[in-house]
């Protein structure tokens, strides 16, 4: 196998290893460099990729360019590709064999490239890479590697095109994927500067209990700080719909909401976007029901804490202040707050 990005693209080109190669106009290996530190995975060619010999120019390639601009990344500093090289017939699903003959060119790319963090773009992307057993699904409770390299399982951009609420998911996702590569602290801890422009931020997330009334606390992998689980509300969403999933989806449980908690608000400068944010997020009191605790790729730690040790740990006064709050509430006979303060309303 070829030792060069060059080498091995020339050899995908020309390559008759299945049957997909009969109908193919161009072969797609692939662009970007050797050393690049996001590695991005797709499904297959489309038809406007098969016309062009180049990965992700047709719709969903929009979708894609979108979504790397909006989490700050430059697509020149990425390696684009796909788990097969030719387009398959009617845009359908690679097939087994296809995939296993297309497998050692991927394998190649990923040792001369050796990037930081692979992101794969879809179902048939993850099992393309890690075999039929894992899908996308559990790729995204877990925290998947491929020879030590961590896998950050994402939607298709395609899929965006049907469900608008998945763009915001990926950019995320894309966001995340880039913190990971640079360990740069998240978006979120510059001061407001008066000359930018402002835009508004809704998040939602729960203070989790086990039954011993211990709150449930999590650690980022970028800044290495203490946080309660939340995220921001997608379109269509109601906050305790936001709340429930963001739980399950960073820790890998299942909570039921006993009560609204509290609000908080604050405002931060995005570089991404070069504005100010006013981001509020409210909290609910819940308590775990079920699941087990896996935390989702970005999270290094968990931990079920006492209230001492919660304001001990955590790093924000508003986590503090939450933490506080959730304390009290499951003192009162009930196990709910005395009073809904500002309350929970959208």
């Amino acid at each position: 196998m070829p030792q060069s990005l060059e080498g091995l693209a020339k050899r995908i080109r020309a390559c008759t290893l299945c049957r997909l190669h009969e109908g193919r106009t161009h072969a797609v290996p692939g662009e970007g460099r050797r050393g690049s530190g996001l590695f991005l995975l797709g499904e297959g060619p489309g038809r406007h990729e098969d016309e062009q010999g180049r990965p992700f120019v047709g719709q969903a390639g929009k979708v894609l360019d979108s979504a790397l601009r909006k989490a700050g990344i430059s697509r020149d500093d990425v390696f684009i590709t796909n788990i097969v090289k030719c387009r398959p017939p009617d845009n359908r699903r690679p097939k087994a064999d296809e995939v296993a003959a297309c497998r050692p060119y991927l394998a190649a790319q990923i040792r001369i490239v050796r990037p930081k963090v692979i992101v794969t773009l879809g179902d048939a992307a993850i099992k393309g890479l890690l075999g039929p057993g894992g899908g996308l699904a559990w790729a995204r409770r877990g925290s998947p590697r491929y020879d030590g390299i961590p896998i950050l399982a994402t939607y298709h951009p395609a899929a965006a095109l049907y469900n608008r609420r998945l763009a915001s998911v990926l950019e995320a996702d894309l966001e995340r994927a880039s913190k990971l590569v640079s360990g740069r602290p998240r978006v979120g801890g510059g001061r407001p500067r008066p000359s930018k422009p402002s835009k508004q931020a809704l998040s939602s997330g729960c203070a989790v209990f086990d039954a011993e009334g211990r709150v449930l606390l999590i650690r980022r992998a970028d800044e290495g700080l203490w946080g309660l689980p939340k995220g921001t509300v997608e379109r269509g969403e109601t906050l305790e719909e936001t709340a429930l999933r963001e739980v399950r989806e960073e820790t890998g449980l299942d909570v039921r909401i006993v009560s609204p908690l509290m609000e908080v608000r604050y405002e931060f400068y995005s570089a991404v976007d070069d504005t100010n944010v006013e981001k509020r997020v409210v909290y609910f009191l819940a308590e775990r029901t079920g699941g087990r605790l896996q935390l989702e790729r970005g999270f290094e730690d968990a931990r079920w804490s006492t209230g001492s040790d919660a304001i001990r740990l955590l790093h924000y006064e508003n986590d503090r202040s939450v933490v506080r709050r959730a304390f009290a509430a499951i003192a009162t006979p009930s196990g709910k707050m005395r009073g809904r303060g500002r309350g929970a309303r959208r």
